[in-house]
């Protein structure tokens, strides 16, 4: 019997695929699931930081202690503002327990903005460019709403929730081509959140003022205002006021119209009697 050793066919051990190709199918899958993960925990997270009662939004504030007013506050700006809050309250079912403590701000900065534990921050920056109290009560009532429908709590858990997944994932919370791409992918899915609650806020907004004024015209001035701030920055979207303001408050035409529309399908007048500033309003803010 004859034995004979026979060499293998040339190439046998090449593949003829592309194995870059089948690393870069592989990393793209697992970007995709690393993705669908955070979001869905950063949704699940904030439902749950909903639910979380109120009283432990206040006592987590207290232990923080953290000075909203930043420097020296105007007495009567505080008066005044907080005053306008309680009025506003009262036509917006805010449930017992939660309560909504306003600040004013010296800084020169064009926000308002509303937090844990009830707390709504008004800047002189966007108080010296609001042209009567109607303006100044639709923002007012937009952030109380916020606080109402436990926004600020919601971002919270889904903000902290979204860092644990991303240092459980990926060994880190968002730093490398990896994090970048998952953080702006988190941002995109924030802006449709956000823009959801900016909505549902200027919904209870609105019909506070109606209820406190018998009309709107408050709206359709303030977002004048915005409006003639926007084409002022002629669309230099570095603008300090730009970046801060519509971070938070994204502005546009659906927006405004949406507004317009909820108000004729609750036959609020659109015009009415304005409310000038009180007397001394802008030497408080100086």
């Amino acid at each position: 019997m004859e034995y004979q050793n026979k060499q293998p066919d040339e190439g046998v051990n090449i593949t003829r695929h592309n194995p870059v190709i089948h690393l870069l199918k592989l990393l793209v899958a697992a970007l995709i699931v690393i993705v669908v993960l955070v979001v869905t925990v950063n949704m699940f997270a904030s439902r749950v930081g909903r639910s979380v009662p109120f009283k432990y939004e206040l006592s987590l504030m207290s232990h923080i202690n953290y000075d909203f007013g930043g420097n020296a506050s105007s007495d009567q700006m505080q008066t005044y503002l907080s005053d306008l809050a309680t009025r506003l309250m009262r036509h917006m079912n805010i449930p017992e327990g939660m309560s909504v403590t306003v600040h004013h701000n010296h800084d020169d900065v064009f926000n308002a903005f509303a937090t844990l534990g009830g707390n709504v921050v008004f800047y002189s920056g966007l108080l010296k460019n609001l042209p009567h109290e109607n303006a100044i009560a639709m923002v007012m009532a937009h952030e109380i709403a916020h606080v109402l429908h436990r926004d600020p709590a919601a971002g919270l858990g889904g903000g902290l929730a979204t860092m644990m997944a991303l240092m459980a994932l990926t060994g880190n919370a968002g730093t490398g081509a990896v994090g970048n791409v998952l953080n702006q992918t988190g941002a995109i899915t924030q802006t449709k959140f956000s823009r959801d609650m900016e909505r549902a806020a200027d919904n209870a907004a609105l019909g506070a003022v109606a209820m406190e004024y018998g009309h709107v015209a408050g709206a359709s001035e303030l977002f004048k205002v915005l409006q003639n701030k926007v084409s002022s920055s002629n669309g230099d979207r570095d603008d300090e006021w730009y970046e801060t303001f519509i971070s938070t408050h994204p502005l546009n035409v659906e927006r405004i119209n949406s507004i317009l529309d909820l108000a004729r399908y609750n036959n609020w007048p659109l015009a009415g009697e304005i409310t000038p500033l009180p007397v001394g309003f802008h030497t408080w803010l100086n």
